[in-house]
């Protein structure tokens, strides 16, 4: 985090934007320094701003941003990656409006968040290359954010002792987000790993999400 004359510069993802007045937006950003934080962002639909194209859901950037008291204010933004393409695709914009749901009932204020915004970097990589089926992109989006949490069980607790199931929790478990992307399960075995964070999910996450209900009707 740099600061200087009230100014800061956070690295971040926009979660949630909202229009605001006739030509504003009200923006919710996770941090990697700060955790969740919301921005005032002025002006910035009007067709003449420079940051008109940098303020949507998905974009990740630094962010530099005027502080006043507990308050921030949108000075600019350096775009690192908007994901635009990820809303061409139906599917794509529900699973990564999901992402960010559950990033969002995880993320704190004032509690930094660079794994979780590591995370969903590579996880929308991940749906964007199209390499691994989406359906699995989640529930292993969902083992790496129950463990962040503290909130998961090792591999040897599962209901069931098949080995490759093992071997796909404890990679999840052990592997960087940059390299989490990079298998993929039989039917058999994916409907074992499906089940298992199926329940983890259900008994540790108290929340039905609104995208994720939309791809399961």
């Amino acid at each position: 985090m740099n600061t200087k004359n009230n100014l800061e510069k956070l690295n971040g993802v926009i979660i949630k934007e909202l229009d605001y007045r006739d030509y504003d937006k009200l923006l919710t950003i996770l941090t990697k320094e700060k955790g969740k934080i919301m921005v005032y962002a002025f002006n910035v639909r009007k067709q003449n701003s420079k940051n008109i194209g940098k303020t949507r859901v998905f974009s990740f950037g630094t962010f530099e941003l005027r502080v006043s008291g507990d308050r921030y204010q949108l000075e600019n933004v350096i775009l690192k990656n908007s994901f635009s393409e990820i809303t061409n695709d139906y599917n794509n914009t529900c699973y990564a409006s999901y992402f960010i749901e559950l990033a969002d009932y995880f993320g704190f204020e004032n509690l930094e968040s660079e794994k979780i915004y590591i995370l969903l970097y590579y996880t929308f990589k991940a749906l964007v290359d199209g390499k691994v089926e989406a359906k699995l992109i989640r529930r292993i989006f969902e083992l790496k954010m129950l463990q962040y949490q503290g909130e998961y069980k090792e591999s040897d607790s599962l209901s069931s002792d098949d080995k490759t199931l093992a071997y796909a929790w404890n990679f999840v478990l052990n592997t960087l987000p940059k390299k989490l992307y990079s298998f993929a399960l039989n039917d058999k075995v994916y409907n074992l790993f499906d089940k298992e964070i199926g329940l983890e999910m259900k008994s540790k996450v108290n929340k039905k999400f609104k995208t994720l209900n939309e791809l399961l009707d």
